[in-house]
């Protein structure tokens, strides 16, 4: 294993250089829209536009790469995001800033699928695993500790837009430099997310949920603790924590989900998310202590960021040869439609119902989540324990793109659109 990550140790230097970036100007952004006098709705637009460009991104770069390769791709793509905090700076404008957010949400989807998809050509299957798991620990770690970069200069200023733009540029030279051999990219093919829906409805619109609750959080969590009278400082805590949560519950949520039916599993981590947003109104409405309101943060993170794992997982359970990178695309897709929709419906909520509006909104999307699988679970037959699919954590909450791109991947033999024999199904749906 340390041959293995001594070969990818360049590329995943860049990868948390990348995620210093964007989680600095993600959270900068949403703050900053505030100050410059934009309404909360309309920010929430504007952070939308980020989920815009994911999407596009993780189904268009594809073709970029196998145009020009990874590293020209990633080089490329990384002086475009490097490029577009300092442009914010010069053209303030909210429409500029929606298209900006969409320009760079396309640019870090290409960027995380050249990682990810360079990660695993390098590695075997002995190896995957634990290599996966250092990814993930990258991703919630880089994305956490950007949001202490916060404390080193005011947000009104323009320091904070040159360090992103820096914490992009930084990405390109581990990559540059050495003198790996870069993989080789194999043929498109369509994606196709219908089938998948299908098989399994609950494991699709948890991942839509996973979408909503992330990145309502990421995107509109700043304006909440804006709006409630934190300082700069605690506003870094209370995102940090929160984010990092991701981390603390994915290995026993994942042994939970191995050995009991996994939809149970869900709508209980939906009820608790339920709980936890519940939580967090009352402190808001009832003079919050600084520490609760973080603990409070810290156990929201680490119950939602659960739910994407929890998904893939469940939707892999019913997937059959052949499947499989037809069902990753489909849950991206799942993903990115909650992505885009829940920063506009929480942002929405604020205007109107004032800070704990965000909370609310959260709290309504996992019970639906979770109402939807108690409906499902009562519908159909018992789910045969023997016939799971291991649990693998998968980063929910800043969501990468390198699955969507393997979705579209030609594999050995063309991707079906659903065999019926493969899965025994009861009632049509699981």
């Amino acid at each position: 294993m340390q041959q293995v990550l001594k070969r990818v140790s360049a590329l995943l230097l860049s990868y948390g250089c990348l995620l210093l970036g964007s989680g600095l100007f993600l959270t900068l952004l949403s703050l900053r829209s505030s100050l410059e006098g934009v309404s909360t709705t309309t920010t929430g637009l504007i952070m939308s536009g980020y989920y815009v460009g994911i999407f596009l991104g993780a189904r268009y770069s594809a073709s970029i790469v196998n145009r020009v390769g990874y590293i020209r791709t990633f080089s490329v793509l990384a002086s475009v995001t490097s490029i577009i905090p300092l442009i914010h700076m010069l053209w303030v404008d909210p429409i500029a800033w929606f298209v900006f957010r969409v320009m760079t949400g396309f640019a870090m989807a290409g960027l995380i699928m050249v990682t990810e998809s360079w990660l695993n050509t390098g590695v075997d299957n002995k190896h995957r695993g634990s290599l996966l798991a250092v990814y993930m620990v990258i991703n919630y770690l880089g994305a956490g500790a950007a949001q202490l970069l916060l404390l080193l200069h005011e947000v009104e200023g323009y320091q904070l837009f040159v360090m992103s733009s820096i914490c992009f540029s930084l990405c390109l030279i581990p990559v540059a430099l050495p003198h790996n051999a870069e993989p080789t990219p194999e043929p498109l093919q369509p994606m196709k997310f219908l089938p998948t829906l299908k098989r399994t409805p609950v494991g699709f619109y948890c991942a839509m949920c996973a979408g909503f609750l992330g990145a309502s959080f990421n995107s509109i969590g700043p304006l909440f603790a804006l709006k409630i009278g934190l300082a700069n400082d605690e506003i870094v805590l209370f995102m940090a924590l929160g984010i990092c949560g991701g981390l603390v519950l994915q290995t026993p949520v994942g042994k939970l989900s191995d050995r009991f039916d996994r939809r149970k599993v869900i709508a209980l981590i939906a009820a608790l998310v339920v709980s936890s947003c519940l939580l967090m109104r009352w402190q808001v409405l009832y003079n919050y202590e600084l520490i609760a309101l973080l603990a409070g943060s810290f156990i929201y993170g680490s119950l939602a960021f659960t739910l994407y794992s929890l998904a893939a997982a469940h939707a892999n359970d019913w997937a059959g040869n052949g499947q499989r990178m037809q069902t990753a695309g489909a849950l991206l897709v799942a993903y990115s439609i909650g992505a885009v929709v829940g920063p506009m419906l929480s942002a929405g909520a604020i205007s109107y119902y004032g800070p704990i509006g965000l909370f609310d909104t959260l709290a309504f999307g996992a019970a639906i989540l979770g109402v939807f699988s108690v409906i499902q679970i009562s519908g159909i037959r018992k789910f045969r324990p023997q016939s799971k699919r291991q649990f693998v954590p998968r980063p929910g909450s800043y969501f990468t793109s390198g699955e969507i791109y393997r979705a579209v991947q030609a594999e050995s033999e063309p991707v079906a659109d659903y065999p019926a024999q493969d899965i025994e199904i009861d009632k049509g749906v699981k």
